[in-house]
């Protein structure tokens, strides 16, 4: 296995997409599924560039369930694929 490209180096780390998506009850695969996976990548890069990472694990770590936060970039697109 070879090592990441430079500029993708870290791109998983710091990401709490999945805990967010988990907690908010949004299924991996219905947001891979949603347009042949434009909307994941999307999200992710959101995720991945969000500034609120530390509001962001704060509340995960606080809450069980429930509706994504406001603060969250993907917001939308969980409350979408709820629906």
């Amino acid at each position: 296995m070879t090592d990441p490209k430079p500029d993708l180096a870290g791109f998983h780390q710091d990401v709490f997409m999945e805990d967010m998506m988990e907690t908010v009850g949004v299924n991996l695969l219905d947001v891979v599924d949603l347009d042949g996976g434009q909307s994941y990548v999307r999200a992710r890069a959101n995720c991945h560039a969000c500034s609120c990472k530390e509001t962001c694990s704060d509340w995960l770590s606080v809450h069980a369930e429930g509706e994504p936060p406001p603060f969250c970039a993907n917001a939308s697109l969980f409350q979408a694929i709820k629906s």
